[in-house]
């Protein structure tokens, strides 16, 4: 159990510390692409190389409202940033920030008609950036359909710039260069909306290592305790029920034999031969005792560890039918034991108070849980009125038998009629570790 205790606490150093992480990709790829759309926009003439001819009339206004448009969708992009780490509470906030970005497109439209088609080669990528991140896949695809169309619209229909020379080769590239700047936008909300799942899901899954490996260790913690104190229970009332009765028996005995020595050699003699047999009873009993703490050897036999009780039952004239079907192997050592407590319980009480005549034992080893029946045909007694009274035929041991078993996540029940004997039951899982971190409706069969 300290291995265990050991183990749980190294893993748990292994893991990686919770923290928090800024998604500084998305903020400098975004300040990148404000600049560059910036610059593509403001300074046209170098953009222009074979057109000659004056600026546009309106090219001060444009670059008045490049620089607002621009300046106003940065603030919100470094808001998010600083503010949420691009991470909405609900879709709510997210329909919200972006219904806000479009308040710049909805006031061309109100205010500058004329200066929408300028304006687009600026705002089609980045609506499409952040449309994409509130809308599924599937709208994304028409969001990145219709900006398209839009550019495709506005080429084709636009005027031709005065003094240009026929060759509109420059604006073919412009076009297939907002067409891909377009695209590539979709792509990075797409990468980014799933980059940012992963992440999640990534931090949502160490949280969980980290709670198992908290709990392993409260677990495991508590069975070095609980199984210490059970055993040390155990044993103190062996020795008080069995050997101090027993020691008790052999003084009477030596008594009885020295008071009678001189009246009735033959009664003397008897007692001392009643009191040899005592101590042999005795040593028995302390054999038991250590077979059950040799028991707790990792690797022990449950098969020929369990005859040894039943042998208790045969050598009081009682019949035992046993069945115990399936391999332990791939059991946890933990279940091997209570399973073996389950049986040497249950036999220690048949033989105490059950006055039964014949003894039923199944065991049933599947590949995910144990179950195990002990049956008699004793007297049998009324599990509540024993409850009440702490009888300790219910209550001392069958007590400390079902908080071991529900220790390896296992279920105990008695059932047991006066006159009609009694029925013990067991259901326990193959590993009670593995199950960890899953609550007990999850489990129970």
């Amino acid at each position: 159990m300290g291995k265990l205790l050991k183990y749980s606490c190294t893993m748990a150093s292994l893991l990686p510390k919770p923290r928090k992480e800024r998604d500084v990709t998305r903020i400098i790829l975004m300040t990148l692409f404000f600049l560059f759309h910036f610059m593509l926009t403001t300074q046209p003439i170098s953009f222009r190389r074979g057109h000659e001819g004056p600026l546009p009339a309106d090219f001060s206004l444009i670059l008045a409202l490049n620089i607002a448009i621009i300046g106003f969708w940065f603030v919100l992009e470094v808001f998010e940033f600083l503010a949420w780490n691009y991470k909405w509470k609900n879709l709510k906030y997210g329909i919200a920030i972006t219904t806000l970005r479009c308040v710049p497109v909805i006031a061309l439209v109100a205010f500058f008609p004329r200066l929408i088609p300028g304006m687009m080669k600026l705002m089609a990528p980045l609506l499409t950036f952040y449309l994409s991140l509130v809308f599924r896949r599937a709208w994304s695809y028409i969001v990145v359909g219709f900006f398209w169309l839009v550019q495709m619209l506005l080429f084709f229909t636009a005027p031709p710039p005065e003094n240009s020379k026929s060759d509109n080769s420059y604006g073919i590239v412009i076009l297939l260069y907002q067409l891909m700047s377009i695209m590539l936008m979709f792509l990075f909300a797409q990468f980014w909306k799933e980059d940012r799942k992963n992440r999640e899901r990534q931090a949502a899954l160490t949280a969980e290592i980290q709670a198992s490996q908290e709990e392993l260790k409260r677990y495991a913690s508590k069975v070095s305790h609980i199984v210490a104190l059970e055993e040390r229970t155990r044993i103190a009332r062996d020795i008080h029920d069995n050997l101090g009765h027993t020691l008790t028996a052999i003084s009477i005995q030596l008594n009885k034999a020295e008071a009678f020595f001189k009246k009735d050699p033959e009664v003397s003699i008897k007692a001392i031969i009643d009191a040899r047999s005592s101590m042999h009873e005795a040593m028995l009993d302390i054999r038991s005792t250590l077979d059950t703490l040799n028991a707790q050897v990792e690797g022990f036999d449950l098969r020929s560890q369990v005859q040894k009780p039943l042998w208790s039952l045969r050598q009081a004239g009682i019949s035992v039918i046993s069945d115990i079907k399936g391999s332990t192997d791939g059991y946890n050592i933990s279940v091997l034991l209570a399973l073996y407590r389950f049986v040497q319980e249950g036999v220690t009480n048949i033989l105490k108070h059950a006055e039964a005549h014949t003894v039923n034992l199944e065991i049933r080893l599947d590949s995910d849980r144990a179950f195990a029946e002990l049956r008699d045909d004793g007297k049998g007694f009324d599990p509540r009125a024993a409850q009440n009274r702490k009888d300790r035929v219910s209550g001392y041991g069958l007590t400390g038998l079902a908080d071991r078993i529900n220790l390896v996540r296992g279920t105990f029940s008695v059932e047991s009629v006066p006159g009609k004997g009694t029925v013990l039951k067991a259901s326990m899982p193959r590993d009670p570790v593995a199950l960890i971190g899953k609550e007990r409706s999850d489990v129970a069969d």
